[in-house]
């Protein structure tokens, strides 16, 4: 009995869920008003990024951008199918674009967030973003002139009342690594053994 419970136990653990990854860089040139989300991916991707900085919160993170460009990533793991909100504060002078894996929206004006969401023009946003279980990730793209403000980015499945910023707290877990994922297979693996063995005995 101490040897299945020990082995259900170690199946949960290797499963268990933890927050999603989050990083983001900073890159050394500006540019405003391009046309498509596409092309804000591309642009920042080629501004010369530094290496990135992994965080634990996306609820109003100060970021001192002048000149320069903004890539954040989060991953996450959904168990199954869900759809969601997201959405995402903040203060690009050059515009910016959003993407959850191949859904994606840009705004090339320029944006200052400042804590309100009321003004779609001023923050990005995906509604009902359908995802299957798996593997996710969300990418961030943006340009910044001068002083920038903070950042945000949450989500909220459909069905909830609030969003929830992307953080250590927050409900999606990361995007299990490959040790955790033989742990689990493992863990049930050993659990299948001794109830085989059980139901002999």
């Amino acid at each position: 009995m101490k040897k299945l419970a020990a082995a259900i136990a170690l199946a949960l653990v290797a499963g268990a869920a933890s927050a999603s990854t989050i990083s983001y860089q900073i890159g050394t040139t500006f540019e405003s008003e391009l046309g498509s989300a596409a092309a804000y991916a591309s642009a920042v991707n080629t501004s010369n990024l530094d290496t990135a900085t992994t965080i634990s919160s996306y609820d109003n993170l100060a970021l001192s951008l002048s000149d320069e460009s903004l890539k954040s990533t989060i991953t996450f793991y959904l168990a199954t199918p869900t759809t969601f909100d997201f959405r995402a504060g903040v203060d690009f002078g050059g515009g910016g674009a959003l993407f959850v894996d191949n859904t994606s929206t840009f705004n090339g004006g320029n944006m200052w967030w400042a804590g309100n969401y009321s003004d779609p023009s001023q923050h990005l946003e995906l509604d009902n973003v359908t995802m299957s279980a798996g593997d996710h990730t969300l990418t961030l793209y943006g340009f910044e002139d001068c002083c920038s403000g903070n950042t945000q980015l949450q989500y909220k499945a459909i069905g909830d009342a609030n969003f929830t910023s992307f953080g250590a707290s927050d409900s999606l877990p990361a995007v299990p690594e490959a040790q955790n994922v033989a742990m689990l297979l493992a863990g049930l693996g050993l659990v299948g053994t001794l109830a085989r063995r059980r139901k002999k005995a």
